[in-house]
């Protein structure tokens, strides 16, 4: 209704959506429906009530957290207003305030609509350079020009204008033409019976202003002629005005009396328009008070129905959702009951998995001690010397299986070993193993690295180790006065480098290539390592894997 002109009834629907977005406690539309009430008086020429209505609308968009584009609407509005109500100072405030915002948001086409407003405000108050500054602000920043395409330029035909009218204002009458001029013809080429009448008008200014007084006159009646079909009664003031300056400026003094009394006599209809206007719309304005009165309370009991229907409606699903509540608490109760008892059940069971498990290595490591000391017995009595070494070899072998099957017994996970840990322990049994033999041979373990490792490959790690510590103390420290063994493990570049040498007689003079050079052999290739042989005082072997082809993880 507010494009259709239709304002009064405008503002009845507006007020009646804004009872029930104050009901609702909707800020956002609250301040929307009441910046358009506000619009709505404005155009019925209502300031006062105008100005209340956007002050309310901008108290209700700030407690909404307001989005600076709404924000900025509403100044731009408050702006023009003010102007109309000869409030520069105020005026100018906010209509800086909306450019500010728009600015901000980096909206061309709002920004160039303020700083329009901004041109207009400056005239009104007679500021013509600063209204000029801001005419010509929006060109730029249209990036348009006297010069410019119509096709570009159609847009801005007002701001054509308007710059031409301030430079005649200014008695830049020369400067004024091509704006004037430029406006005429965007207005010639869409075919806008107002803007003609305007640029008519305008073109009769500027000519009469030159002197032309023939030209003016044609511009003059071609303007009086298009506003016979526009009806425009404030665009006839400024025609007959200049018409009358006209046939004074020519001693057309009897048409000029004519003009005069035909110009006052459509100024005092205007007045009487205007009067006409602001009664009809105080009686409608009272009449339309009583009605929204009425209106009110009719919405307040279609209100007060709402809610109360809504009130047993919530009643009504709050007792469903009570029972459902009611019965989901009863089930989750007797489901927590049944998973206690199965907790309970299935912790005491773990409890004697985890005993038995225990129970099997202890069993385990004992059996193959007591292996190893049979095999023990049995080598000491076998009189072939070859296979009595093997045998020995053999319950080597047995010893490191038995120390990790009972460092197994102390931690949590069983499938990760911490390195260091388990063989710190084992070269510490070695050392004992060798105190009893009564054989001062010195074992030096180093390690720079946390590595935690699969079971899968300790076994192999330590296996090898007591293969090589074996060989040395069989073969390596016949004549040695302080016998050495010295273990370092390096972690590097995702490697894992097993150093192993001792200070005995050297490789040349151990044996050959025997059973436990193959199982060697074979623990090596479990680990996918390989295996370097180094010049050495002594002997010196370097074991040397990948650390992530073989899962291992590194902490």
């Amino acid at each position: 209704m507010f494009h259709l002109g239709q304002f009064q009834n405008s503002i009845v629907k507006y007020e009646g959506a804004l009872f029930y977005a104050r009901a609702q406690a909707d800020h956002r539309r609250t301040s929307s429906f009441l910046r358009s009430i506000g619009l709505n008086y404005q155009y019925l020429g209502l300031y006062g009530l105008a100005i209340e209505s956007y002050q309310e609308a901008l108290h209700y968009l700030h407690l909404n957290e307001p989005t600076s584009s709404n924000e900025a609407a509403l100044y731009n509005s408050m702006g023009n207003l003010y102007r109309k109500t000869h409030n520069e100072s105020k005026s100018l405030e906010l209509l800086h305030k909306a450019l500010s915002l728009y600015v901000s948001l980096e909206d061309p086409n709002k920004v160039a609509n303020v700083m329009n407003n901004l041109g207009a405000n400056h005239q009104n108050f007679n500021n013509l350079d600063s209204s000029l500054y801001y005419f010509q602000g929006v060109l730029n920043l249209a990036d348009l020009d006297i010069d410019s395409p119509m096709d570009l330029a159609k847009d801005r035909s007002a701001t054509f204008n308007n710059i031409g009218v301030v430079l005649l204002q200014q008695e830049e009458t020369e400067k004024a033409f091509p704006y004037i001029e430029k406006a005429y013809q965007i207005h010639k080429l869409s075919r806008d019976q107002q803007g003609l009448a305007i640029s008519y008008n305008n073109l009769g200014d500027y000519w009469l202003k030159m002197g032309r007084l023939a030209l003016a006159s044609k511009y003059l009646d071609s303007a009086f002629i298009v506003l016979q079909e526009t009806s425009d009664k404030e665009l006839l003031v400024d025609n007959l005005e200049l018409r009358f300056e006209l046939l004074e400026g020519t001693d057309q003094h009897k048409e000029a009396l004519f003009t005069y009394k035909s110009l006052d006599s459509l100024k005092d209809q205007l007045f009487q328009d205007e009067k006409l206007k602001v009664e009809e719309i105080s009686n409608i304005y009272l009449l339309r008070e009583k009605e929204f009165e009425n209106q009110k309370i009719s919405q307040e009991a279609a209100l007060f129905a709402l809610e109360s229907g809504k009130f047993r409606q919530t009643s009504l699903f709050l007792s469903l959702l009570g029972i459902i509540l009611s019965l989901f608490l009863l089930w989750v109760f007797r489901n927590l009951k049944r998973q206690r008892g199965l907790t309970q059940i299935i912790s005491a069971k773990n409890k004697t998995i985890s005993l038995q498990q225990t129970e099997l290595r202890h069993r385990t490591a004992n059996n193959i001690m007591r292996l190893q000391s049979i095999i023990k017995e049995i080598a000491r009595r076998v009189p072939d010397n070859s296979a009595q070494q093997e045998m020995l070899r053999s319950t080597q072998l047995l010893y490191s299986a038995a120390s990790l099957e009972r460092y197994l017994f102390s931690i949590e996970d069983e499938k990760e070993v911490p390195l260091k840990e388990f063989l710190k322990g084992l070269m510490q049994q070695h050392r004992e193993m060798l105190g009893k033999e009564k054989r001062s041979v010195e074992i030096v373990y180093e390690q720079s690295a946390k590595i935690v490792l699969p079971v899968a490959s300790v076994i192999p790690i330590s296996m090898i180790l007591t293969e090589w510590i074996y060989n040395s103390l069989k073969y390596a420290f016949e004549g040695i006065d302080q016998p050495k063994i010295t273990i370092a493990i390096h972690l590097n570049d995702q490697h894992i480098k097993i150093d192993y040498q001792d200070n005995g007689v050297g490789i040349k003079d151990q044996a050959s290539k025997g059973t436990g050079t193959r199982l060697i052999e074979k623990f090596a290739l479990d680990l996918n390592a390989r295996i370097e042989t180094l010049e050495h005082q002594g002997i010196r072997y370097q074991l040397v894997f990948n650390a992530i082809g073989k899962n291992l993880s590194l902490k």
